[in-house]
């Protein structure tokens, strides 16, 4: 008998106890299955073509001012991403950090981007001090300077909405500032790694690994809660991490990632209390 069917089976004939106990049975045996390996064996190499192209339309602002501006996240072709990450905020955004600047090109995109935000760049070439200017700001330093770091958004305010590592692409420096700044983001910020694997001589995608753990916090579970409540799951108990709480998805794309902040649950405004009773913790 499948998983499915014997869960089918004791929600159906046995008491509330029984229910615990073979709900324990069956995620002690999951745990034991073995990873998926997709083969699609009926994948066909002339798939019928959709009614549309690429899903994200290329005629938009952000990609006319990657033709203005011609920042090299435009040859990677990351702008139609960012666009449909960015839209429906750029209004709003306010404080942005860009890590790594060496040109203007990016800077000054980002500023004509988001109209009313101050644009924070970092990077580790003083030469790019000169580059201050408007509403754009510049910070020179060390991305794997951790002290730096949070001198850097102590200086910005203590948080920012967006922020961008385009800087030096080691592995253990995107590691090393994602961990020190995921937390200096505003509740519904979004952070973005560019250039991540291959392109960067990270075969082993080491920074994608690492960055795919995330989805195991936006998918927390508290122990002991059964699937049935999940409507009424608006708030996580006390076991749970800030990570738990704080993280609601994660979007990978050919070389770049995207994470996003947010409250976790609470951020789904149809979901209410469990009258009586708390996950237990």
């Amino acid at each position: 008998m499948n998983i499915e069917r014997l869960r089918g089976r004791a929600k159906e004939h046995l008491p509330g106890w029984a229910q615990d106990l073979a709900r324990r049975a069956i995620a002690a045996r999951r745990r034991w299955l073995p990873h998926a390996r997709f083969v699609f064996p009926t994948a066909r190499e002339d798939s019928p073509a959709s009614p549309y192209g690429f899903p994200i339309s290329s005629h938009n602002p952000l990609e006319e001012l990657g033709a203005k501006y011609l920042p090299t996240k435009r040859i990677h072709n990351y702008l139609p991403y960012y666009w449909m990450h960015f839209r429906d905020i750029r209004f709003e955004v306010r404080h942005v950090l860009e890590i790594g600047v060496q040109t203007d090109r990016s800077i000054r995109m980002w500023e004509e981007f988001f109209p009313n935000a101050t644009i924070y760049g970092l990077d580790i070439d003083p030469a790019c001090e000169r580059l201050a200017d408007g509403r754009c700001k510049i910070f020179i330093g060390d991305q794997s300077d951790r002290a730096f770091l949070n001198h850097v958004v102590e200086r910005a305010g203590g948080h920012f909405d967006i922020i961008i590592d385009d800087g030096s692409h080691r592995v253990e420096h995107q590691l090393t500032t994602f961990d020190a700044l995921f937390p200096a983001l505003s509740d519904h910020g979004i952070y973005v790694v560019e250039d991540t694997g291959g392109c960067v001589g990270d075969p082993g995608l080491a920074t994608v690994n690492a960055l795919k753990g995330i989805v195991d916090h936006v998918m927390y579970w508290p122990r002991g809660f059964r699937p049935e409540d999940w409507p009424r799951l608006d708030h996580f108990p006390s076991g749970a991490s800030w990570v738990d709480r704080n993280a609601i998805g994660v979007a990978f794309y050919r070389w770049i990632v995207f994470v996003m902040r947010g409250n976790n649950p609470g951020d789904n405004p149809h979901l209410k209390p469990l009258p009586g009773a708390q996950p237990d913790t």
